[in-house]
């Protein structure tokens, strides 16, 4: 392998593109070939980053100046492909979730371990400016124990995903929960903890989409901290996240990439300086893809591991299980 590390995209769309546009970024990233039903989202595809159009994916697969594989296909392709490559010798990168049940991520993680090869998930909202500092604050203790973490991801998707993929119970589990919410599952067992066992709520109201439309669940996390997921694809696009903690408050919202914090004697929060939210969605991927590059290179995981993306997944699991069966669920037993 040369000091880049050379990548396929596999499913290009709007997210492709902004991934190959984080990956293009990279001093050790190199996009080598795009491949898609679609011959004109290819040779676009080409156009804007680079690479070639791929004739099939058993090319990909048997070319040797391929070195990895970057997933962004539909959720029920994501374990079989996975497998396919890991088997090939190709380092993954899988958008998420990850997979569909916690089963299928085992599955991924024991062939990428067999090869070799190296297992990340796109879960790039962790990496955002605002939740690196989040993080930072919550680590140096600046709010003390936290007592309580809130976070609701929503978007009007409803209306938006007629005769596409997503548009299906299967692939979107849970309404919004594996198209955008799953990325505050994430930040919540990044900053937070491990979850120990979560309550839940699906509701179908009126959205033209087959996936329920609500969902609301309260977890309960092994520090014994409690948190509240909430998020629609029916109501206007809303995606925040706040914790309590005994010494403060921090809260983080998409609108305006918001980084505030509430120190305990305080009256009011206390705005840090961020980028905006564009712009801190371009670092996020950026970050997401040099990582992944330089796990490759440096014979490391990279910061989304499978492990820590099968995580986010069993919550995920545990709320829908919860929601049909009336039950609270731990996702440590899926």
């Amino acid at each position: 392998m040369s000091d880049k590390v050379r990548m396929a995209f596999v499913g290009l769309g709007r997210w492709s593109g902004m991934v190959a546009a984080g990956a293009s970024k990279s001093s050790r990233a190199e996009v080598a070939a795009g491949l898609s039903r679609s011959p004109e989202k290819m040779d676009a595809f080409a156009e804007n980053f680079g690479g070639i159009p791929a004739k099939s994916w058993e090319t990909i697969l048997a070319d040797e100046n391929i070195d990895a594989v970057v997933l962004t296909t539909p959720n029920s392709l994501h374990k079989p492909l996975a497998i396919e490559a890991a088997r090939a010798g190709k380092h993954i990168i899988v958008e998420k979730p990850m997979a569909l049940s916690a089963a299928e991520c085992r599955e991924m993680i024991e062939a990428a371990k067999e090869a070799g090869v190296v297992l990340a998930v796109g879960q790039n909202t962790r990496r955002s400016p605002r939740y690196r500092k989040a993080e930072e604050l919550i680590r140096s203790g600046a709010i003390g124990e936290v007592a309580l973490v809130e976070a609701n991801q929503t978007r009007p998707q409803s209306y938006r995903i007629e005769g596409l993929w997503r548009n299906s119970r299967v692939e979107s589990p849970g309404g919004p929960l594996a198209s955008f919410s799953i990325h505050q599952i994430d930040s919540m067992n990044h900053l937070v903890g491990p979850v120990r066992r979560v309550s839940a709520f699906v509701s179908k109201l009126n959205g033209p989409a087959v996936p329920d439309d609500v969902m609301t669940a309260v977890l309960e996390f092994e520090s014994g901290a409690l948190g509240y997921l909430g998020g629609t694809m029916i109501t206007p696009d809303r995606n925040y996240f706040q914790a309590h903690g005994t010494e403060g408050v921090i809260y983080l919202d998409v609108d305006g990439g918001e980084c505030s914090i509430k120190r305990k004697d305080a009256d009011t929060f206390e705005k840090l300086p961020m980028p905006d939210a564009d712009e801190q969605l371009a670092i996020s991927l950026a970050e997401q893809m040099d990582d992944f590059a330089g796990a490759i290179l440096e014979g490391r995981e990279s910061e989304v591991s499978g492990e820590v993306g099968m995580a986010a997944v069993a919550v995920m699991e545990a709320i829908v299980l919860s929601a049909e069966e009336g039950r609270p669920v731990e996702p440590g037993s899926l």
